[in-house]
């Protein structure tokens, strides 16, 4: 009998048996979830009548206002949760506010925040804002943010290390502007919400970028990263455009709770930084479990459920590598839960898949680019500016709902740090080899074959940790 235990690991939109040995260290969630909230409308009346660092809304508006709503496209939130969304609940309750501070509703303008991802038809913007908003309000009053949209968007200037700041209109020329976030990761939030989803390629190259001497330091390691410091900077040269029209953004938030489906549990209101560091402890409380030190090899499941880009559509091999690098290995704090040069073993099919409308550039990236050149940073530098401004791919950004030509380099650009870091990366499971490997990867067709080829790079007695991931948490190892 061998030394063995059997799991059913996520794999694309289902699981894969697979024997792991029985050294193997599992890791599972071992945190409560937070009582979820009993009336989120509720909640955020009252956080909005007790801001953090800001002024009441009442305060803010009045009836010749114009006032500007943006809010969380739906790759915003990549886990399931309870409904109602609580964009939809934020929005309806902010609607409803304006409405009784005197704001005319032909004032009042909705915007989704997609930065550099597609646009979303109203069927797919109802699902997080709910069928009587998206359907009430017409195009000109609910709309998605355009990143390619010159004569909207408003450059206001560098910050100390200049980097190029560029936002949306309505976040400067509105008389109040209002964002509704509930960020799912320390990866979202605070500040992000108007210098990444309301901003344009000029001002998201700066920070998106692959970087040759980046430390790697995790996006979800708020404390070590250099992301939400330069996210900050920028937010800051926001803040002073506003200043200067005697203006102030408004931010709220929810955190939520590590249920299945997830939960809100805290709602708050206020100066973005302020009122984000109170999300971040919550987030901190419910989605990271410690773990005593780093292991040889570990293997990641990857269900489809746990990629954001892919809502509403479905995999494709760059994707997968993204899913990988960024959303599996790429889920930790203080240092990765591999060691340096340690072996980590991806679970899914990796099948050549792509949905040609969402991802045009996608598509022309993988047949025709990563063939001949695989390396991220010389992609990015030869490639992601022409992608950017190629005439067929801003229009299909703009009008045909496709993801932004640079948006493929940016996501398998996010792989380079890990596999700089380690020596191999498996992906057992995988159906097309070619594909596998097209993206850098390894391709075993069981996840029994990939440990026996870490056994034999690292030695028989590897250590092996397979995080057992319900949804996506993140491993502060120590």
């Amino acid at each position: 009998m061998k030394d063995e235990s059997t799991f059913f690991i996520p794999y694309g939109t289902g699981f894969l048996k697979a024997k792991l040995p029985r050294r193997t260290r599992i890791i599972r969630r071992t945190t409560p979830p937070i009582p979820a909230l009993q009336d989120i409308e509720k909640a955020v009346k009252d956080a909005l009548n007790n801001p953090i660092e800001h002024e009441q809304l009442s305060k803010l508006v009045g009836t010749k206002s114009v006032v500007t709503i943006g809010f969380d496209d739906p790759i915003g939130f990549c886990p399931e949760q309870r409904q109602p969304d609580f964009r939809a609940a934020a929005v309806k309750v902010l609607l409803q506010e304006l409405d009784r501070l005197g704001v005319d509703q032909r004032n009042i303008r909705l915007v989704c925040a997609v930065g550099l991802h597609r646009k979303w038809t109203t069927r797919e913007l109802s699902t997080i804002i709910g069928e009587d908003i998206a359907y009430r309000w017409g195009p000109s009053s609910l709309f998605n943010h355009d990143a390619e949209d010159e004569k909207n968007l408003r450059f206001l200037g560098e910050t100390a290390r200049n980097m190029e700041v560029e936002v949306n209109r309505l976040v400067i020329d509105s008389d109040q502007f209002i964002y509704v976030s509930n960020p799912w990761s320390h990866f979202n939030g605070g500040w992000k919400s108007a210098v990444v989803g309301l901003s344009s390629f000029r001002s998201i190259r700066h920070h998106n970028r692959p970087y040759p001497k980046a430390r790697g330091k995790s996006t979800m390691d708020p404390e070590r990263s250099a992301f939400p410091r330069l996210l900050n900077e920028m937010g800051a040269v926001i803040e002073k455009e506003l200043a200067r029209r005697g203006r102030r953004y408004l931010q709220i938030e929810a955190a939520m709770n590590n249920e299945i489906p997830q939960a809100v549990v805290h709602v708050v209101a206020g100066h973005p930084p302020e009122a984000h560091r109170h999300t971040l402890e919550i987030l901190q409380k419910q989605h990271v479990e410690n773990v005593n030190g780093q292991s040889d090899v570990v293997v990641y499941g990857m269900g489809n459920n746990r990629d954001p880009y892919s809502k509403m559509s479905h995999m494709n091999p760059i994707l997968v590598r993204n899913l990988g690098m960024s959303y599996s290995f790429g889920l930790f704090q203080n240092r990765p839960l591999v060691r340096e040069k340690g072996i980590i073993i991806l679970v899914h099919p990796c099948t050549r898949t792509f949905d040609h409308v969402k991802y045009p550039s996608y598509v022309e990236m993988f047949e025709s680019l990563l063939p001949h050149l695989k390396d991220p940073f010389e992609l990015w530098e030869l490639y992601a500016e022409e992608f950017a401004h190629r005439p067929e791919y801003v229009h299909k950004y703009r009008y045909g709902f496709g993801f932004h030509g640079a948006h493929p380099f940016i996501l398998y650009g996010q792989g380079a740090y890990g596999f700089r870091y380690l020596s191999r990366v498996f992906i057992a499971g995988a159906e097309d080899f070619e594909a596998a490997r097209r993206v850098g990867f390894e391709p075993f067709h069981t996840v029994e074959e990939a440990v026996e080829e870490a056994e034999r790079t690292l030695g028989k007695e590897c250590s092996i940790t397979y995080p057992q991931m319900e949804q996506s948490y993140i491993c502060n190892v120590e």
